[in-house]
């Protein structure tokens, strides 16, 4: 079958719509559909394409996805897959968000969240485990980069913008000697979060998003809960697994967080927010990173930039942990869950989150 670009859109919606698994379950489903099944993609471009989304900020899946609009029709396919793929979770989560507030109350509501709130602890630890792996393997100097970070976040308790900048520039330094392989309830506040502050916020926490959408996590809690206080803390985890339960990027979680501050207005900006970074790098900077990405200074910034995203991942995740990880119960959870996605790899993360929720409600 010959692509299109309708067939490609058509096929991005459903894989918006369906897409369950996290972000390298997507990628891989690209590749059977895409390379092995039609044809829409070489096997040379979709590696070109990983790549890049390993290396960039941006959700990997996502990034993926985009890139794949991009080398088959240019800027239009590019944005074309870009609305395609956010859309269906968009209107998901949009509409979640509004049954979530309007039962908000309800005991049965607090009890199901109790109990995923601690599964969402244990996927972000999965994700801080299986990030470093890919990152940091046996670098001595990599290692040393993400504890510093991961000691500066826990004791300061908040992530620092700069600290990722001032990580590329000594990267430079460090492994720009050499090429690099690249890293494979209480009610919000309204009224505190404009649409354009919202549309800002999201956009430059779009930019530490690197391979898993859960590496914001902890990134968005220490602003929107700590900082800014839009959310409090339980409110902020539901987000988080809505987000998780959600078909499509885990990113999706900005959604939820916009429609709890400012209505369809504010899950609009959210999206848009969060989404724009990875469809920028893939419109501006594929050529540019695909003609270069061997350039030793190029890999040593983004190397020097990805270890610090494992150590203030690993530093912020205890952040998290305080909030949802409240009672013997809830660590009892936790663990059990950890223990099932580390040794049972075939069930998938959706299931986790809904035997949590069970969980919660007989034990609540």
């Amino acid at each position: 079958m010959q692509v299109t670009l309708g067939r490609l859109v058509a096929y991005f919606l459903r894989l918006g719509a369906l897409g369950f698994g996290g972000p390298v379950a997507l990628a891989n489903r690209m590749r059977r559909d895409l390379v092995e099944k039609r044809g829409w993609i070489t096997p040379d471009e979709y590696e070109d394409g990983l790549a890049l989304a390993a290396a960039c900020p941006g959700p990997l899946a996502y990034q993926l996805g985009v890139y794949c609009g991009y080398v088959r029709f240019g800027i239009g396919g590019a944005l074309a897959v870009a609305v395609a793929f956010g859309l269906p979770p968009f209107l998901l989560v949009t509409a979640g968000a509004a049954l979530y507030r309007t039962f908000a109350g309800d005991w049965h509501l607090r009890a199901l969240f109790y109990g995923i709130a601690p599964v969402v602890v244990a996927l972000i630890v999965k994700a801080c485990w299986n990030l470093g792996a890919k990152t940091l393997r046996r670098d001595a100097r990599a290692w040393a980069f993400a504890i510093v970070a991961c000691a500066i976040t826990a004791i300061l308790e908040r992530e620092i913008a700069i600290l990722f900048i001032a990580a590329g520039l000594l990267g430079i330094v460090v492994f720009g000697g050499a090429p690099t392989a690249p890293p494979a309830k209480s009610t919000p506040a309204l009224a505190v979060a404009a649409i354009p502050q919202l549309f800002i916020f999201f956009f430059k926490t779009g930019l530490l998003v690197f391979g898993s959408g859960l590496v914001i996590v902890p990134f968005l809690k220490t602003q929107v809960v700590d900082q800014y206080h839009w959310l409090d803390d339980r409110t902020f985890l539901d987000a988080v697994a809505v987000g998780m339960i959600s078909p499509g990027p885990v990113v999706i979680t900005a959604t939820f967080v916009g429609y709890l501050l400012a209505g369809v207005r504010g899950a609009t900006a959210a999206t848009a927010g969060i989404f724009s970074p990875p469809v920028l790098f893939v419109i501006l900077a594929t050529p540019l990173l695909l003609r270069h990405r061997s350039n030793p200074r190029l890999r040593g910034f983004i190397r020097g930039v990805s270890t610090a995203v494992v150590g203030v991942l690993v530093g912020t995740t205890w952040l998290v942990g305080k909030t949802a990880i409240i009672d013997m119960t809830t660590l009892d959870i936790s663990i059990a869950a950890v223990l099932l996605v580390v040794f049972a790899k075939r069930v998938p993360e959706p299931l986790v989150i809904v035997a949590g929720g069970i969980a919660g409600l007989i034990a609540y």
